[in-house]
């Protein structure tokens, strides 16, 4: 479905009584989508920002979005960009990674600091801010704590200084120096909540991952998040540190979960679409080992109650934990499970995926797409109220989605910079025909057309 631009007539000489033309454009026609409802409403773009959101001001030029659904901005609250592991690096750097995103409607990446133990957080931070200047949308950074202990606290100040106000941690990965023993995350989370900011974990208890591999996944076993969820929430019930679990797995984790929120725990989690969408029976295939993630796909009954978590609005997000290799990266080390690189691609079909699976199929509604993919993230990592929402003063950041186009997934004609699809082949219900950033299009009558250094920084204010 094309995108009119229809622009009012102006005469040579004004009439009586003429007004000027109001600055901006105004989107017409659509179903616009928030978390709290769904309504036929024209969205007024003035100066990058939503200026109005009901009814379309005279003599405004407008934007056709008749029979089209318009949502947020999408927000992928978890992706890794050119990150170095197991002697490689992911295969999308920002320019790359970026660029994906805008195409699948993500206009807002939330990325982190590499994690160099020795190196200042504020060095780290600037150093990552430097390799996201071909960024095609816009991107906000967290700063991963490896090696960090409570003597540089005055570091956590100084990123906050910078915009950085999010900091994740690892239960897991000791072989590495990624692991925070529980005393040292409990002082880091008093010092984070005395910032304001919040505290991400990778929760897997070390003690319960099989340090030599064995059997994927049973190396990495459900009881390992359960437990190190359990452990995190009484840390945050403790310290009252808002603290945000990642890539949540398992019904398990999710038990976990709600029991701390029931104990008074500041604490919320995100899923990703892997982990609702695929399960352990791909690890059978004889390319199971493209599909090593972790934590690791679960099974049949953890991805249903997954799926009941999203759709009573358990979780604060679905994001991707963006990680794609190609398929020569990880053929390289299929016979080396400790050696395997870990990640998925998922940037792209975030949206398009929880979408088709999820509101196409009655699984959730269009306000929960808006949620997960709008205001939760926004307001769980202090992009809230400039991003997630369809407000006035907000960016405007818009996707137009045709409910009734379709498509196949197919790595091939993807713009991730693999060719690898843990999603080769599912059918996707409803398509992308445009994406506005700022108010200017990256994305108009499905033609990308995202310029390279569009993309700001975002700080955590």
């Amino acid at each position: 479905m094309a995108i009119a631009l229809i622009v009012a007539p102006v005469a040579a000489r004004p009439p009586a009584g003429y007004r000027a033309p109001v600055d901006g454009f105004a989107v017409v026609g659509g179903k616009v989508v928030t978390p709290r409802g769904v309504r036929e409403a024209a969205v007024l773009v003035r100066g990058g920002r939503i200026a109005g959101v009901g009814r379309v001001p005279a003599r405004c030029e407008t934007v056709s979005a008749q029979g089209l659904l318009v949502l947020p901005g999408a927000i992928d609250a978890h992706v890794h960009l050119s990150l170095p592991v197991a002697g490689t690096r992911s295969a999308d750097d920002f320019a790359s990674g970026t660029r994906a995103a805008a195409a699948g409607g993500v206009t807002t990446v939330l990325d982190f600091t590499v994690g160099e133990p020795g190196v200042p957080l504020p060095d780290q931070i600037e150093r990552r801010l430097a390799q996201a200047r071909e960024a095609v949308v816009d991107f906000a950074l967290r700063a991963e704590m490896v090696g960090w202990t409570p003597d540089r606290g005055d570091e956590l100040a100084a990123a906050a200084e910078l915009g950085v106000r999010s900091f994740k941690f690892f239960l897991a990965y000791a072989a590495s120096g990624r692991r925070t023993p529980l005393g040292i995350l409990r002082d880091a989370m008093v010092a984070i909540r005395k910032l304001g900011g919040v505290a991400m974990v990778h929760a897997e208890a070390e003690e319960l991952v099989d340090p030599h591999g064995g059997p994927f996944p049973r190396a990495r076993p459900p009881l390992a998040e359960e437990v190190a969820i359990a452990e995190v929430g009484i840390l945050a019930r403790d310290t009252g540190c808002p603290t945000y679990i990642a890539h949540v797995s398992t019904a398990q984790g999710l038990v976990a979960l709600q029991a701390a929120r029931w104990a008074g725990a500041p604490l919320v989690g995100e899923t990703c679409p892997h982990y609702l969408l695929l399960d352990e029976a791909v690890y059978a295939r004889p390319d199971g080992h493209r599909f090593s993630v972790t934590p690791p796909l679960r099974t049949a009954a953890d991805r249903d109650a997954l799926w009941r978590a999203v759709a009573r609005r358990g979780l604060q997000a679905v994001s991707t934990d963006h990680c794609p290799f190609t398929n020569a990266q990880k053929d390289a080390w299929r016979d080396e499970p400790t050696q395997l690189p870990s990640g998925l691609p998922g940037v792209e079909t975030l949206l398009p995926l929880l979408y088709s699976e999820g509101v196409a199929q009655g699984r959730i509604t269009l306000r929960d797409v808006a949620w997960y993919l709008g205001e939760g993230p926004a307001r769980a990592f202090g992009l809230w109220p400039r991003k997630g929402g369809i407000r006035v003063g907000a960016d405007a950041d818009l996707v137009l989605v045709d409910p009734h186009g379709s498509s196949t997934i197919e790595a091939g004609k993807l713009h991730m910079a693999t060719d690898f699809s843990p999603y080769q082949g599912f059918p996707v219900r409803g398509r992308i025909v445009g994406v506005l950033s700022r108010g200017e299009w990256l994305v108009r009558d499905g033609e990308l057309l995202a310029q390279l250094g569009w993309g700001e920084f975002i700080p955590w204010r």
